[in-house]
């Protein structure tokens, strides 16, 4: 299966089924694309770009934790945070705190831009001069 068919794939049940059978194959190009698509369908309808790359993130952390459970895991407290103090006030405060789960867990799997992290950098004019530099910091203590 080629990247295109791939990235037109809607369904996350098929999505995950490729990616189990791309990892039985040991085909990680395969499986990693199908996880980025995975990832992506979660805020595909917000119009904000940084909403909707935020749910991709969020989406990215909890397959990554059903992944390691072996059973459907969500971020009951992020979502939780979410819903009091909402995206952007989120991103702000991981990147300002220590290292969370999340980062640490995405970036093992080599998906750092799928980090909170990373969406503060990348949407900088969205967020006070301080959680853009520590954001900056911690991605660049990864190298």
């Amino acid at each position: 299966m080629d990247a295109d068919k791939i990235s037109k794939m809607k369904e996350p049940k098929g999505l995950r089924n490729l990616m189990v059978n791309a990892r039985r194959l040991d085909r990680e190009d395969i499986h990693d694309l199908a996880f980025r698509q995975l990832v992506s369908l979660e805020g595909m309808d917000m119009t904000d770009p940084l909403e909707r790359d935020f749910y991709s993130v969020l989406n990215a952390y909890e397959e990554i934790l059903t992944d390691k459970n072996g059973r459907t895991t969500k971020a009951s407290r992020t979502r939780q945070k979410l819903a009091k103090k909402g995206v952007r006030a989120c991103l702000c405060d991981w990147s300002v705190g220590a290292a969370t789960e999340g980062f640490l867990q995405l970036v093992e799997r080599g998906h750092v831009e799928l980090t909170a992290e990373y969406l503060v950098i990348k949407y900088a004019d969205e967020f006070p001069e301080e959680a853009v530099k520590a954001a900056q910091e911690r991605l660049d203590s990864l190298r």
